[in-house]
């Protein structure tokens, strides 16, 4: 302990002596674990740590299969999930979830909130305790039951001001009044983020009786807890074994061909949802930098090493023993990067905020995002290991004690040991920047044909919003004609011209359920081989509105609502799969086995009705009579002036038709179109700041070690020059050594990510992960970054006087 003091003291006054190289090295060693530190916090928080929840590992999500549409996570009916619940013998709970939109009246203006709809034993299950009240209790989720909600902590800050008088409240949502029975704390917005909290018997669809006992009407995700020492394997057998006796004891509702089957996954890796692939290469773009940073630093302790050989060879010539210098070296590394760690540390916890927003595009458990203590021991953790990796180079280099006791030795040459371990460190470097560059690159193109990609419609000067749910309306059809009159008055104002409506909004909703259909005229076919389709209903204007090309037929026209409610449009893709040989005009289609028919009006040009980055689907979209009451309805108006002029008239006219109408989430349809790629824009924003990082970083240690060496021969450039050797041509021979070096590390690079690049697969869009012309494109701005950075000290050399140089040292 007392030479672990000693070398802390004699540490603290080396650098004392060397305060720039110090600082350079410790803000090179604080960006690098900074980042690390910083990602580490989202990496281990969402997908490494425990479900902040009690018995969080035993918790899971049943994913219900459906080979056909390729698709494990389709929803399942009441019926079923009853079947489930009474019968799993592997289970201590199975719960039902949905979510419904509500208007709540009475609190000030009419506004919306989201609902999650679950079995009593929710919260029992996940053991979250309210902080104000209680949660429900057996038999408040039966049909029947008294309307009861519970709060979420969000709703309850935002809405109610904290109050803690909620508790025996009735609020006014929909028909019925529902009591306050309590609060919960802040938890993750899992499945959903939800206002609040209610049982089946709130829900108008969940508590009818044909919701009940119609095995057809699938609306629920279910959540289960394992038994203790149940795997999932054996609870997912359990459940499985009893679908099989569904299928046989209801041919019609579960088809035997196409299935149905369950498999139970970890509730964490649900809550995780997609993160994994992105968190994951960010993790690994930022363990490059940090090794960027690590061989820079290594190549600046042995400068300064270097610049120490007289200092240690008298130490050992006086009988210290190498290996206390050679620790003592290394102490002094460590010391820089616990210093350059706790500077990182300090700038990740300014970082979160960020972070934890990032998060929430990919997982509900960016509210999971923080620095805690598995974090502070990753930070001492990496600080420790890169202080002795990179201090390892310089502390057990050989050292020889003559030579470094002459004076003026070595500043002709440095040893060629040095020079080798010096040129294996930029190699690396440059290797190192060539991978994190190059991926940036790919990243960016990606991001570019993606931000690029042709919609099938035009988006400009649309305005979006919802109105709904109509379940408050009356009848279906008093629920229709109240947006026709919306839509005809708001048509009559200068500024707008055109008003649709529909149930989603195009190209920002993501993968949606497909819809089985049969072709009239076809014979009956294996319902897994069915084919199916994107269902949108959509008011007759709709296609209008966006621009959509009409191909073959005829639009929807309104008198279709009441004197053809069969009729359907189809765009081009469905045309193609399903009727490539034949005209399909007036071809009809059924969508419950022949008992009634749509018939095709028209085609029109594909649009990218899921995703941006998603193809287009087969999609046919039905009359505006499809839509249900129970659901938020999609306006969309084509407007001659921007948002901000015409918000007002836009809610003003809706609140003069019906006072209490909610409207919620007024914007843009660009708008909803950049915030859909606003995760993906984060990422690559998240990878292009980092490779500049790294990049940053190599270029600055090039400079400095270009510098050194230069530095280390000035007396020889002097005695070249002052013998006639051209300037120009001293700098070219410096050049030719550090481009070979950099040329060197580029191929090792390309190398490398020839293997690594189809890890990138995963988050690039139409983009090769081996595109050549990107990496020669990298290649070449590598090279001419480096060409600068090594040039610029050199031409600083070669501009010395001769006899200055010769006089130096």
């Amino acid at each position: 302990m007392r030479t672990l003091i000693e070398d802390i003291q004699f540490a603290c006054r080396s650098f004392i002596k060397t305060p720039a190289v110090c600082a350079l090295i410790v803000v090179t060693l604080a960006l690098g674990i900074g980042v690390n530190a910083a990602i580490f916090s989202m990496v281990y928080n969402v997908l490494i740590a425990p479900l902040p929840f009690s018995e969080g590992e035993r918790l899971v999500k049943v994913n219900t299969n459906n080979p056909k549409i390729d698709r494990d996570d389709i929803e399942v009916s009441v019926a079923t999930m009853f079947d489930y619940r009474d019968k799993s013998q592997h289970l201590s709970h199975l719960i039902e979830y949905h979510q419904m939109s509500y208007i709540l009246l009475g609190h000030g203006d009419p506004s919306s909130l989201k609902a999650g709809v679950v079995s009593w034993d929710y919260f029992e299950m996940l053991k979250v305790r309210p902080i104000l009240g209680r949660t429900f209790l057996p038999g408040e989720d039966e049909l029947g039951a008294k309307p009861l909600l519970v709060m979420s902590h969000h709703y309850w800050r935002e809405v109610f001001g904290s109050d803690p008088n909620v508790i025996g409240m009735n609020l006014q949502m929909g028909f019925k009044l529902h009591q306050v029975i309590g609060v919960l704390p802040p938890m993750a917005a899992y499945p959903a983020k939800n206002d609040i909290w209610v049982t089946a018997p709130s829900c108008p669809v969940r508590g009818s009786s044909g919701a009940v006992n119609d095995r057809n009407r699938t609306m629920l995700t279910l959540f289960g807890k394992l038994k203790p020492d149940i795997s999932l394997q054996q609870a997912s057998l359990d459940l499985n074994n009893i679908s099989e006796h569904l299928i046989t004891d209801f041919p019609d509702s579960y088809p035997e061909n196409q299935g149905l089957s369950n498999t139970l996954i970890p509730l964490k890796s649900a809550m995780a949802g997609d993160s994994s692939s992105t968190f994951y290469l960010l993790m690994a773009i930022t363990a490059l930098v940090l090794l960027i940073a690590c061989a820079n630093v290594a190549n600046l302790n042995l400068a300064r090493t270097a610049n120490r050989k007289q200092e240690f060879a008298i130490r050992e010539a006086l009988g210290a023993n190498p290996r206390r210098i050679a620790r003592q070296v290394l102490t002094e590394s460590i010391m820089l990067s616990l210093i350059g760690g706790g500077l990182g540390l300090f700038l990740a916890l300014f970082s979160i905020d960020l972070l934890a927003g990032f998060a929430a595009h990919y997982t509900a458990l960016s509210s999971e995002v923080k620095i805690n203590w598995d974090v502070l021991v990753f930070c001492l953790v990496i600080s420790v290991l890169t202080g002795i990796i990179s201090g390892a180079t310089a502390a057990f280099q050989k050292r020889h004690i003559n030579e470094a006791l002459k004076e003026g030795s070595g500043n002709i040459t440095a040893s060629t040991a040095s020079n080798r371990l010096r040129k294996a460190l930029l190699i690396i470097q440059f290797s190192l920047a060539f991978i994190v560059i190059t991926s940036a690159t790919l990243v960016s193109l990606s991001l570019y044909r993606l931000n690029n990609q042709e919609t099938g419609f035009d988006s400009s000067n649309i305005v979006a919003l919802q109105m709904g749910p109509g379940a408050s309306s009356g009848t279906l059809k008093q629920w229709h004609d109240f947006a026709r009159e919306t839509a005809h008055r708001l048509e009559r104002k200068v500024e707008i011209e055109q008003v649709a409506f529909s149930t989603t909004y195009p190209m920002t909703e993501g993968r949606r359920q497909l819809t089985f259909f049969q072709i009239e005229g076809q014979p009956p076919i294996d319902s897994s081989e069915r084919p199916d389709a994107l269902r949108v209903a959509v008011s007759p204007s709709y296609h209008q509105v966006l621009d959509i090309p009409l191909l073959q037929g005829r639009y929807l026209k309104e008198s279709d609502n009441e004197d053809n409610p069969g009729s359907i449009l189809i765009n081009q893709h469905f045309a193609e799969v399903y009727f490539a040989a034949e005209n399909p005009i007036d071809k009809r289609i059924s969508l419950d086995k022949g008992k009634s028919w749509l018939s095709i009006r028209g085609v029109v040009a594909n649009t990218r009705e899921m995703s941006v980055d998603i193809a287009p689907v087969a999609t046919f979209y039905s009359t505006f009579m499809e839509y249900s009451r129970w659901s938020w309805m999609k306006v969309l108006i084509k407007s001659k002036e921007p948002l901000h002029v015409i918000k007002t008239s836009i809610t003003d006219t809706i609140h003069d038709i019906k006072p209490q109408q909610a409207v919620k989430n007024i914007t843009t349809l660009n708008r909803l179109k950049e915030k859909s790629l606003s995760s993906a824009n984060l990422v690559g924003q998240l990878v292009s700041m980092f490779a500049l990082l790294a990049f940053s970083i190599a270029l600055s240690g090039v400079v400095g070690i270009v510098g050194y060496n230069v530095s280390q021969r000035k007396k020889e450039i002097g005695i070249r020059v002052a013998l006639g050797a051209n300037p120009k041509r001293i700098r070219m021979l410096f050049a030719v050594q550090g481009m070979s070096l950099c040329a060197i590390g580029i191929a090792l690079g390309a190398i490398i990510m020839a293997f690594i690049s189809p890890a990138l697969g995963n988050v690039l869009f139409e983009t090769d992960p081996f595109n050549l012309p990107m990496y020669f494109i990298t290649a070449v701005v590598v090279s001419l970054f480096a060409a600068l950075a090594i040039l610029l000290p050199v031409k600083q050399a070669t501009a010395i006087e001769p006899n200055q140089a010769l006089r130096e040292q």
